[in-house]
């Protein structure tokens, strides 16, 4: 195979490349978020929220803190923002996407790596 028709292929691969990785990434966020429901505190000393968990069911699973990693994707009502978590969220839904690492404390703890609030 000559060298002309090897690098003819070159953008058919690469074409086949990316169009592979978009769709991981669209399968990445059409995920359901594995903490989801209301937040019911703010605890200022650390940054975090306490959000009332709720599975598919609607069951609740009980409580969990959540406090944003430094590169966490914080959307509220639909808009990308850069503020801290704070108290005015109390009594909004959550939705969160969370790190693989959840502490065993007494309410379990957590780093958001997504949060969308409603």
């Amino acid at each position: 195979m000559s060298i002309v028709r090897k690098l003819s292929l070159m953008p058919l691969i690469l074409l086949l490349l990316t169009l592979g990785c978009s769709e991981e990434s669209a399968e990445k966020e059409e995920r359901k978020a594995p903490v989801s429901g209301v937040i019911t505190n703010f605890v200022e000393e650390k940054g975090q929220v306490l959000i009332d968990n709720e599975e598919d069911n609607g069951n609740k699973s009980g409580p969990i803190l959540i406090s944003l990693h430094t590169n966490a994707e914080l959307i509220i009502n639909g808009e990308t923002v850069t503020a801290p978590l704070d108290a005015t969220l109390v009594g909004r839904r959550a939705e969160v996407w969370t790190g693989p690492s959840i502490a065993k404390s007494s309410p379990p703890q957590t780093t958001a790596l997504r949060m969308i609030i409603h």
